[in-house]
């Protein structure tokens, strides 16, 4: 049974009440097929006298503001850029800003606006995502990122470029379907989410239209970030209308009497702000605003109360709340203030404006009566071409209009919840997911909290939006991860988070809490919270005492490099000052050189690192080691692998039944456990417990649900049968309480232990307590009560040590051997919960091992998860152009068929001891990949090994936050004897040949299919990463 989500609903006609079709029968008389820059040329021929573009000192008339904007197009195409280019734009709203927006569009190109105060971070990937090849910035200001990606073009090249003839023109094949501009949103999976607007979304937006008609007397004050969607109203709607543009300073927006000096002086008429600045200045001074013509206010639910008094105080001719998200080109709806209730408790959003439209639809996809909340769909000429390099998440939340007449239509769906009144009035009820709207800028609560949560120090956080009006902020709170003191832990997630996060995304405050303070509900109690909150809040780091000698000095310049630090003090953190598990091995292999340390180091540089040392007490190890200190704490894996004597499985075994009633799944969150939930389902067992961190149960199902559909599978197909436990493999018991643990020592039938952490930079200490502890839960789980059959998920990594001494074949069942060759921290705990599994087995337990080779995506989607070395690896080959000339084993097995043969072994199979190896009957080799990436366009040059890795070691050294980073620990250090090293099993392809009778004779004739990795296969992985933004595109040739 398949639970692939279709994220393209039903397009079959949905039925349309008359007032519901009359509603959004908004279609006007507009030049629908024109683009922006065809429209602004028709402006500067007719008005060439008439003031563009307004700023403290200067003034542009039309004939002049065109003159500069061709001959910035000019030189944009002189460097290179062709049709359809996407061209950033990294300056501040400016008189040069305005030129080079309309040059890159004049050009035939969509641009791209970057803010010059984001961190390096989020500039890399949004450069990265979007492909782009050029970058206008201002002289001597382009930041690291665009310069390792961007051919920059200053604002001064620009201006300084000869006037081209009248009958140069660019892009005259540009259609208004074409994309004019790209925007980058925060994304709920960490990542920004690129959308693509088309030239017909600001044309709907300001021309011929109903809800605001510019004219060519006004004059319109910008207020907004070229990076926020509204920009495009503030720039195109006088531009287009043979208005003037008016620029003001930064600072004036932030003072209600400056602002109100320039309204007053400068003859503004038209004003956009966001809630944010409305509720603000409407306290302070609302009169400010009864000369304009038109306020417009929107971004967030407006407060009532601002409203009334500009109404009673300051009211403008006309008072305009505005709706609508980046997907729908700024704005779909507007409701004209009148009058307000004295007991309104909300502002509505009015009506779809011209050729606009806007849908209330219920759960079940059909439309909501009047007064019923349900999620509002958008559509119309504004609707984005959709996610640049997502078509998963475009096809998602863009689907096929159902209640308009038009087959070709889209709508939007927007995650908020509205309800339309009995006149056809919209009013905005909240978010349906944890999407907010802050200071203008939209944020996803979840990417805070995820980038949070990726810190070593951290089990868990939560952020909240705390506060009313203009006192609105960011608040967070951190459960430190176990055995982490709470001191300091505050200041240094603060830290982390402003080199990861553009500043409006930065938490005010972030408070240490024992646990995360929840409703009943699983949703945040925010009461609760706010106590916790108001008791702490980060500080951010100051510096302290300068290294002392050499040595600390030699450190400390490595530590603000790789960190992008300007300075650090002796007794700093390295994790309170930005360092992460991404940057130890920079730092240890730049450590090691710069000291000139002994060859085996390098892991306990990284143990060491990974104990957030200060700066002088690392520098003192590292000397240590390199004045003859010993290297490594050496693993006793004899004493790791010992069960206790007193745990005993004599008892009554479990109830036989195929399948099993109930079944307790770790490691249900995984890649591979979301997919195992699936098939166990599909099996008919009728309930699966799952171990999932969190703190109640409606927190840990929405964790599962989550990730089911991160992977595409549904999860209401599960809903029934699945029972969330919440707890942690590290704690006694799961952390969970006598009674509970009790309960599910009886209502389990079957245990299969998917869990672990996995981590290739950490060493066996640091996992440990999740990959070898949780191993020992599990055994005691399985013999309490009634015995219960332990199915284990391992990893062929068990087998690196054999391959190091030599062992060229190994068979399924033969004895685990040589972990001491294995060298690496992750595959060492995995090879001990083997030993463990293998001697519970002799006291009577009965197991069975899954030994997967590599889990890669489905089969018929390829979703795959991106965070593993194999996907690192195709990335890197393809960003590069270099591949190791390697006999790498490509020996793939989908995820979908490796749950499945797992569930069909423990439904037919007897745990009698015996290890399954889930490998490919038909592998491949890396060749096979480099041949398919060149057929798709990627050129790839193939280097000798020992070339290609410090080619990589160099590419992370710039880029520490490359997928391929976390990986390199596995090469970090030179061991003595480097056959030894735990790259001999992934890089280098020297793993022994493992023999798969078991698998064999399980699966093989079962109808479970697994395909051979060939170029179909490989092409369909290759076309999921470029799809959903993993992969860029092959850059043309020039």
């Amino acid at each position: 049974m398949s639970r692939d989500l279709d994220h393209t609903p039903d397009s079959a006609p949905e039925p349309v009440p008359d007032t519901v079709r009359a509603w959004n029968d908004t279609a006007t008389d507009y030049p629908r097929d024109a683009t922006v820059p065809q429209l602004f040329a028709e402006q500067a021929r007719a008005h060439p006298d008439r003031a563009a573009v307004e700023w403290n000192g200067g003034c542009w008339n039309y004939r002049e503001l065109f003159a500069r904007v061709r001959r910035a197009a000019a030189h944009l195409r002189s460097r290179g850029v062709a049709d359809g280019d996407t061209v950033a734009v990294l300056l501040r709203r400016s008189p040069e800003a305005v030129v080079a927006i309309l040059a890159v569009l004049e050009a035939g190109c969509a641009y791209l606006p970057l803010d010059p105060g984001d961190p390096a971070d989020r500039l890399e990937t949004v450069l990265t995502g979007a492909g782009v090849r050029h970058c206008v910035t201002a002289p001597g200001t382009a930041p690291e990122p665009v310069r390792d990606h961007c051919a920059q073009i200053t604002t001064d090249d620009l201006s300084g470029h000869p006037l081209p003839d009248p009958g140069d023109r660019w892009g005259q094949d540009r259609r208004a379907t074409d994309p004019a501009y790209v925007i980058y949103t925060s994304g709920s999976t960490g990542t920004p989410k690129g959308v693509v607007c088309p030239h017909r979304g600001p044309v709907r937006l300001v021309k011929n239209t109903d809800w605001l008609q510019l004219e060519p007397t006004d004059r319109l004050l910008a207020t907004t970030a070229l990076t926020f969607d509204i920009s495009c109203l503030e720039l195109f709607g006088p531009l287009l209308n043979g208005a003037c543009l008016v620029l003001p300073e930064p600072e004036t927006l932030l003072s209600a009497d400056a602002l109100g000096t320039v309204l007053r002086e400068r003859r503004i008429s038209v004003l956009w702000l966001s809630a944010g600045l409305f509720h603000q200045h409407a306290e302070d001074n609302p009169r400010m605003f009864g000369s304009l013509r038109a306020l417009i206010a929107g971004g967030d639910a407006l407060n009532p109360s601002a409203v009334r008094a500009v109404l009673r105080h300051g009211r403008p001719e006309l008072l305009i709340n505005g709706y609508g998200p980046t997907e729908a080109s700024s704005l779909v709806t507007a409701y004209h203030v009148e009058e307000l209730a004295p007991h309104a408790e909300t502002v509505p959003i009015g009506r779809p404006i011209a050729n606009a439209t806007a849908y209330v639809v219920r759960e079940d996809g059909r439309l909501a009566a009047p007064c019923e909340d349900g999620e509002l769909w958008v559509g119309g000429d504004g609707i984005a071409c959709g996610y640049l390099g997502d078509a998963d998440r475009t096809a998602e939340v863009f689907v096929p209009d159902r209640f308009g007449g038009d087959p070709d239509a889209r709508l939007y769906r927007t995650g908020d919840v509205a309800r339309r009144r009995r006149d056809g009035v919209l009013e905005y009820r909240g978010r349906r997911d944890r999407q907010v709207k802050l200071r203008g800028y939209r944020v996803e609560l979840d990417e805070i909290e995820l980038t949070l949560a990726r810190h070593r120090e951290v089990r868990e956080a939560a952020v909240d939006v705390l506060g009313d009006g203009p006192g609105q902020h960011l608040a967070a709170a951190a459960v430190p991860a176990p055995d982490i003191p709470a001191e300091g832990l505050s200041r240094r997630l603060t830290a982390y988070a402003r080199d990861r996060l553009p500043p409006y995304m930065v938490p005010t405050r972030i408070a240490t809490v024992t646990e995360i303070p929840l409703k009943p509900s699983g949703k945040i109690d925010r009461d609760r919270f706010l106590e916790l909150v108001a008791q702490q809040s980060g500080r951010p780091h100051t510096g302290g005492e300068p290294p002392r000698g050499a040595a600390e000095e030699a450190v400390a310049g490595i530590w603000t490099r790789l960190l992008g630090l300007d300075q650090v003090g002796r007794e700093d953190e390295f994790f309170a000052v930005g360092g992460t598990s991404l940057h130890a091995t920079q730092v240890v292999t730049a450590v090691r050189d710069r000291l000139d340390l002994p060859p085996g180091s390098g892991r306990a540089l990284i143990r060491e690192l990974l104990d957030g040392p200060s700066l002088s007490a690392f520098t003192a190890r590292a000397t240590a080691l390199r004045d003859g200190a010993g290297t490594e704490d050496t693993v006793d894996f004899a004493a790791e692998s010992r069960l206790d004597a007193r745990l005993r499985f004599d008892a009554r075994p479990a109830a036989t039944a195929t399948p099993p009633r109930s079944v307790l799944l770790t490691g249900g969150t995984g890649f591979l456990g979301v997919h195992l939930i699936d098939q166990l389902v599909d099996a008919g067992v009728r309930r699966v417990h799952c171990l999932t961190r969190a703190d109640d149960r409606d927190t840990a199902r929405a964790r599962l649900a989550a990730r089911m559909r991160l992977y595409g599978l549904d999860p209401s197909c599960c809903d029934d049968r699945l029972v969330p436990v919440p707890g942690s493999l590290e704690a006694p018991r799961f952390g969970l309480s006598p009674a509970a643990w009790d309960e599910l020592a009886r209502e389990t039938d079957l245990v299969v232990h998917a869990g672990a952490q996995v981590n290739f930079a950490y060493p066996y200490e640091a996992l440990a307590p999740v990959n070898v502890t949780g191993t020992r839960t599990v055994l005691e789980l399985a013999a309490a009560h009634h015995l219960k059959p332990v199915h284990h998920i391992s990893t062929v990594a068990v087998l690196a040590g054999s391959g190091a001494a030599g062992v060229r074949h190994l068979g399924e069942d033969a004895p685990l051997a040589h972990p001491d060759k294995i060298s690496q921290g992750y595959p060492e705990t995995k090879w001990v919960a083997e030993r463990l599994l293998a001697r519970a087995a002799e006291r009577g337990l009965p197991v069975a091992v899954h030994r997967p080779h590599e889990v890669t995506g489905t089969r018929r989607r390829g979703v795959w998860n991106t965070d593993t070395l194999m996907c690192a690896l195709f990335r890197t080959i393809a960003e590069t152009g270099i591949a190791p000339d390697l006999p790498l084993p490509l020996d793939f097995v989908p995820v979908d068929y490796t749950a499945q043969a797992v569930v069909h072994i423990l439904t037919h199979e007897k745990p009698d001891g015996r290890t399954y190896h889930l490998t490919n009957p038909r592998p491949a080799r890396l060749p096979l990949l480099t041949s398919r990436l060149r057929a798709m366009g990627y050129p790839v040059e193939t280097l000798s090994h020992d070339t290609w890795l410090n080619r990589i070691r160099a590419l992370v050294a710039r880029h520490p936050d490359h997928p391929i980073a976390p990986y390199l620990p596995m090469s970090a250090d030179t061991p003595e004897e480097p056959e030894q090293a735990v790259r001999d099993l992934y890089l280098t392809g020297a793993v022994p040949a493992l023999d798969r009778t078991n698998t064999a004779r399980a699966v093989d004739d079962s109808g479970i299919d697994c395909p051979p990795v060939d170029a179909a296969l490989i092409d369909l992985y290759l076309g999921y990463f470029r799809d959903s933004g993993f992969l860029e595109p092959p850059r043309r040739k020039e």
